[in-house]
């Protein structure tokens, strides 16, 4: 295969592993937008002017099931004072959610988490780690636009390289038997 085929191959065969990581991770739990947003910090600097507002130290954001962790939180309004931006930094800064009552929170973690509300993006960059149910994606940066369900993750110039780990999934006891009987 010519390095340019074997570029794109690899290029549409992590993308699709990613789709398939991510699949369901849209919709979070409804009942979290209705909750009330929580904010705990060591200090707090706004200002209404420029529509922003500064957490640091120790930041704990949450609502319902979504947990932002962090030594940084931005928090960027518009001119009608609805958040527009979002910005997390940390060593590293970390975010949890869960996106459906019978699986285990989408959990990730970077030195830098962004997310641009009017777009729906989310950008990780420095160090970059995604884990759901086991399934893991490690990149030193992660773009997700989650209108589209498409992502993409790149290594650190040079040799930096995109790791990912998925599990196979379980069988039950009643595929398992079944696997066995057809085998003998």
């Amino acid at each position: 295969m010519k390095p340019n085929n074997l570029h794109r191959h690899l290029r549409i065969l992590v993308t699709a592993t990613l789709l398939a990581l991510t699949a369901g991770e849209i919709q979070a739990l409804q009942s979290d937008r209705e909750q009330p947003i929580k904010v705990q910090a060591k200090k707090l600097e706004a200002n209404r002017s420029t529509n922003m507002s500064v957490y640091s130290g120790n930041v704990v954001i949450t609502q319902g099931s979504l947990e932002i962790r962090a030594d940084r939180v931005e928090v960027h309004g518009n001119a009608s004072g609805e958040i527009s931006r979002v910005v997390a930094t940390g060593k590293p800064a970390h975010f949890q959610q869960q996106m459906q009552q019978s699986q285990s929170p989408v959990k990730a973690r970077a030195r830098r988490i962004e997310y641009t509300v009017a777009s729906d993006e989310l950008h990780l960059s420095g160090d970059a780690h995604v884990d759901r149910d086991g399934n893991t994606l490690t990149a030193e940066k992660i773009d997700y636009d989650l209108n589209s369900e498409q992502m993409q993750a790149q290594g650190q110039s040079g040799e930096g390289r995109v790791e990912m780990i998925w599990k196979p999934e379980k069988k039950d006891d009643s595929q398992q038997a079944n696997g066995t009987q057809q085998n003998q």
